[in-house]
């Protein structure tokens, strides 16, 4: 199974579950790709503080700012179209044959084919939203990908 997982809201909003999680799904030889706007060097050294196990890093920010679409400002903010910047992960997932995205904005997964599944902080749940599907991150890590893979063989 090949899973994306979004880095800001998803992966560091709760860094200790996908510290067990990540691992124990790289056991089972699933490959994780943590998809973000962020350039990826920061993201790898979040990811290596906290011992967050994963296959691949794709950052928009590094993929665009290599293919000169992003404007960045003196104050270190950035800008690239909304078109480009919202249908980025969608695209990624698709091309490169990820089962099941996870993530905490919405607004990415409008542009889905691959099954979107839509995190939520408060509630640590996440609903495939095509299909309704709804999974508890409430329980252990092992639970989780258990009913991942049990559910992903249903859509």
């Amino acid at each position: 199974m090949k899973l994306g997982i979004d880095y800001h809201g998803v992966i560091n909003s709760n860094p200790d579950f996908f510290k067990k999680f990540n691992a124990l799904a790289l056991q089972k030889n699933h490959f994780i790709t943590i998809l973000s706007g962020a350039h990826q060097k920061d993201v790898e050294a979040y990811l290596k503080e906290h011992q967050i196990p994963f296959s691949n890093i794709f950052s928009l920010l590094d993929t665009f700012q290599k293919k000169g679409i992003v404007t960045f400002y003196p104050d270190g903010s950035f800008f690239v179209a909304n078109n480009i910047w919202n249908t980025a992960k969608a695209k990624y997932c698709l091309k490169n044959h990820i089962d099941l995205h996870i993530d905490d904005s919405i607004i990415y997964g409008t542009y889905f084919n691959t099954p979107f599944c839509l995190y939520t902080l408060q509630s640590q749940s996440c609903t495939i939203i095509k299909q309704n599907i709804c999974i508890d991150f409430k329980k252990a890590p092992e639970q989780v990908l258990s009913d991942i893979e049990t559910k992903l063989k249903l859509i």
